[in-house]
């Protein structure tokens, strides 16, 4: 796909980010909070619904504590991102603290395929800084933006620690090569709302009935592949960690939906652990069962 005049806009403007520590960006990071948050307030009150309706038993004092906290990491995560755009990689790699690998090779030594599922939960974009060999093709599956410009540059970007793969290319691709007998680790963020004709399944996610994706497990199922719950949070400002954690070995012993709503269980203990990591400015809850099942 040619690039857009955009995307080399975006290098060109980052590429002197680092040539200054990341501390000193994020004092843009906070401008930038000003002016989402207390100037434009982008998506005030789809967030503080969000949290009313996910922590009904905190007070209105304790929520907007966590929106406010939310929207400071929101400006960080853009900015770190960016930041790392051009930065050397034995600058940045300390900024992400990797937890349990060995059970990602132990799963691939015994030739075993991994599914890495993880939420929008603290920042995301931090994957490409992990860089650890692995004896598997590594995948960072994706969803197309609209922006092709944004859709190019976070392509790039991720392309650092795994190969880009676009979602409707996922069952193609990883299902070839599981049949090719090589092994993959492939990371989706598995928290995202389905489209409303493809709804199969709903769980109770954060006090809320809520549809979810089911084509990470039909993957797992078709190759056959272990599960892995995968964790980033904010150590500090920063700094993340990254931490993996089994979630099944034996997809196909389960039964239906089992392995989606297992992950979106661990998904609601780390949010709660962690509630100002969450992504709440999407429209997670846009859809209610009455109407789905009307269509």
């Amino acid at each position: 796909m040619k690039k857009t005049f955009g995307y080399y806009l975006l290098l060109v403007a980052t590429w002197p980010m680092q040539f200054f520590p990341l501390g000193f960006h994020h004092f843009f990071s906070d401008v930038l909070y000003l002016i989402i948050y207390k100037m434009a307030g982008y998506r005030k009150r789809v967030v503080a619904e969000n949290l009313r309706n996910a922590f009904s038993e905190k007070t209105e004092s304790e929520r907007k504590k966590i929106e406010k906290s939310f929207y400071q990491k929101f400006a960080d995560l853009f900015i770190d991102t960016l930041y790392f755009t051009h930065t050397p990689f034995k600058r940045i790699k300390k900024r992400l603290v990797i937890e349990n690998l060995e059970l990602l090779r132990s799963l691939i030594s015994a030739n075993r395929n991994v599914i890495l599922m993880a939420g929008h939960l603290g920042n995301w974009e931090y994957f490409q800084l992990f860089r650890e060999e692995l004896d598997a093709r590594k995948f960072f599956i994706y969803k197309h933006l609209q922006s092709k410009t944004f859709d190019q540059f976070y392509k790039k970007t991720r392309s650092r620690a795994a190969q880009p793969l676009e979602m409707r290319e996922t069952f193609r691709v990883l299902y070839s090569v599981a049949r090719s007998g090589e092994r993959y680790a492939a990371f989706f963020l598995s928290d995202q709302r389905p489209l409303k004709r493809e709804i199969s399944h709903w769980t109770m996610f954060l006090n809320q009935d809520t549809p979810v994706i089911t084509g990470t497990e039909k993957m797992a199922q078709r190759t056959n592949a272990a599960v892995v719950y995968t964790e980033i949070t904010a150590v500090k400002r920063g700094y993340q960690r990254l931490r993996f954690e089994l979630i099944s070995d034996d997809v196909n012993s389960l039964k239906d939906f089992e392995l989606t709503d297992k992950f979106m269980q661990q998904l609601e203990k780390s949010i709660r652990e962690y509630p100002d990591q969450y992504f709440w400015t999407h429209k997670r809850w846009k859809y209610k069962r009455e109407d789905s099942e009307e269509n």
